[in-house]
């Protein structure tokens, strides 16, 4: 009797929290411009050129929405992989090659940051261009001087 009281209450407890993660989490193209005005703002007047916003939050998924002013560091990623949506702006991504001075990226496990990346491939990516970059392959973001980027990150384990 109490194991089947047990297992009622630990499924009624389970199901709203497993259907809360197949809810589906719409952001309008006015809500996306909002942010971005904001992110851009932020970058602006960051020492790394970049800003972002989490748009959600998953087990396995997560959704960013990313503005950069200029370069950023090189990134890896063991777990996550990238499809990345250039919303405006135009961005160089090189990926492959050899992370240059790659260390932790604090305590994120399997992220890693490096000053860039030697002897990897570029592509030019306009808005509206879609790239997917698959776990562990190294990759960096790089604008032209006085430019801006927006762009989505759509990350899945």
């Amino acid at each position: 009797m109490k194991l089947g009281i047990i297992f009622s209450l630990a499924l009624a407890v389970s199901v709203p929290a497993f259907a809360q993660e197949l809810d589906p989490s719409p952001h309008s193209a006015a809500d996306i411009q909002k942010r971005s005005a904001v992110l851009i703002d932020k970058a602006k007047t960051s020492t790394t050129g970049l800003a972002l916003d989490v748009l959600d939050e998953l087990t396995t998924a997560r959704t960013l929405l990313v503005v950069r002013v200029k370069t950023g560091q090189a990134e890896r990623h063991l777990l996550w992989a990238d499809q990345m949506v250039i919303l405006s702006g135009t961005v160089t991504l090189v990926t492959g090659g050899v992370m240059e001075a790659e260390k932790p990226n604090g305590t994120l496990q399997g992220e890693s940051l490096g000053a860039s990346l030697t002897g990897g491939k570029e592509i030019t990516l306009h808005a509206g261009d879609i790239v997917h970059v698959p776990p562990s392959v190294p990759h960096w973001v790089k604008l032209a001087p006085g430019t801006t980027a927006t762009y989505l990150v759509f990350k899945e384990k």
